[in-house]
């Protein structure tokens, strides 16, 4: 018998972890589209915007709330602890730094920036990966779709590193300094967003090589 096929026989039977983790990529799935849609009609004078992505961020830190007393509660677990907690947080730092980018962008009143859409756009398909990889990794049943997952998800955030350098190099063209600063802060924590989504690529691939 197999690590993994071993791993598999004291798995808790009621896989509360990976419903949880379901959850937590569902939601972060629904923050990156309702962020995308969102923010190419973006209203000055309008908080809802920010108010439903408070709500995301909130519903993910319930949630990683929920994965660690789990954690704290149940001896046998579908993977070691420290990968779930590694999990737990930087998936969770994916939602922090999806709501900084929209809090910034409205305190800012800098949404008319084209390249927010981008990257927006690339948060959303990292994020739907994502899911995609949480589904396939529960109870190793593919592996390789993970895998595959977790390639794109670097590919976005490649791209998504070329966003920013384009951005980048038109907004210093602006020669407005209060501009550069607010904008920049903004395209920064969006970079970061694909760049903690790569962080979560690089955590299940390790899961998988250890016990797939």
């Amino acid at each position: 018998m197999g690590l993994g096929n071993i791993f598999k026989a004291f798995q808790p039977k009621d896989k509360v972890f990976f419903v949880l983790f379901d959850k937590v990529g569902q939601n972060l799935v629904e923050m990156s589209k309702y962020f995308h849609e969102g923010i190419q009609e973006f209203d000055l004078n309008n908080d809802d915007f920010i108010k439903k992505i408070s709500d995301f961020e909130h519903k993910n830190d319930d949630l990683t709330h929920s994965i660690f007393v789990e954690l704290g509660q149940n001896f046998i677990t579908p993977f070691d602890r420290e990968d779930i907690t590694a999990l737990a947080n930087k998936l969770d730092d994916i939602a922090d730094y999806m709501y900084a980018s929209a809090k910034y962008i409205y305190l800012y009143k800098t949404p008319e920036t084209k390249e927010y859409a981008e990257f927006s756009l690339l948060m959303h398909k990292a994020c739907l990966e994502i899911q995609n990889a949480i589904i396939n990794l529960k109870d190793f049943k593919d592996p390789a779709a993970v895998k595959e997952s977790c390639i794109k998800i670097n590919s976005y955030e490649n791209l998504a590193d070329d966003v920013l350098s384009k951005a980048l190099m038109n907004l210093f063209e602006t020669n407005d300094p209060i501009r550069i600063i607010k904008v920049q802060s903004v395209l920064n924590y969006l970079e970061e967003v694909t760049d903690k989504a790569e962080d979560v690529a690089n955590i299940m691939e390790n899961i998988i090589i250890k016990y797939a």
